[in-house]
């Protein structure tokens, strides 16, 4: 037996998908994925073994990876392309991670962005430095893969959540 209110069932969930898809939530095909299953990361460490064993592992997870060996890579990279969130490595020759924080911090194009710090060192004076640059999250060695999973999409979501309030702000108000 038919359902006599599906057809309209069926074209308020089809509009509610392309509503989805419109604002970045979904996908043609996939209207019910979550924001944070969309996403790239900036992974940022003078090791490149660490590197590569970060983006392998954020890939797992169908993140778009950009990989950097330096602090001055990763500012170029954070300027130049699309990044939703930057891994950052404290310890680095030459441009440190909290060096690299204040520099994205002071560059409009970049401030936004959150940063996860690794650091081999869990020191109070580290998270403290970090926190007063802005670090949104703090990972340390060696990581623990859930809690990057966790964190990096936590991060993802924020930053898509702020992009929606963005574009909802700039939007005329619908009568």
């Amino acid at each position: 037996m038919a359902n006599p209110g599906g057809d309209k069932q069926n074209t308020q969930a089809q509009g509610h998908a392309a509503d989805l898809g419109k604002k970045g939530l979904g996908k043609l095909g996939d209207p019910l994925r979550r924001a944070s299953d969309f996403g790239s990361v900036l992974v940022v460490d003078d090791d490149p073994d660490t590197v590569e064993i970060l983006c392998r592992l954020l890939e797992t997870q169908k993140l778009r990876t950009l990989p950097a060996q330096s602090g001055s890579q990763c500012l170029e990279i954070a300027r130049a392309e699309a990044v939703d969130v930057i891994l950052l490595d404290v310890t680095m020759p030459g441009m440190d991670g909290l060096t690299v924080c204040a520099e994205l911090a002071r560059d409009e194009r970049t401030r936004a962005i959150p940063v996860i710090l690794v650091t081999a060192r869990d020191d109070h004076e580290t998270r403290v430095a970090g926190m007063k640059l802005g670090v949104s999250e703090f990972l340390t060695k060696p990581v623990n893969k859930t809690d990057l999973f966790a964190r990096v999409r936590g991060q993802l979501e924020g930053r898509a959540l702020a992009r929606e309030m963005d574009q909802a702000i700039q939007e005329p108000a619908k009568e």
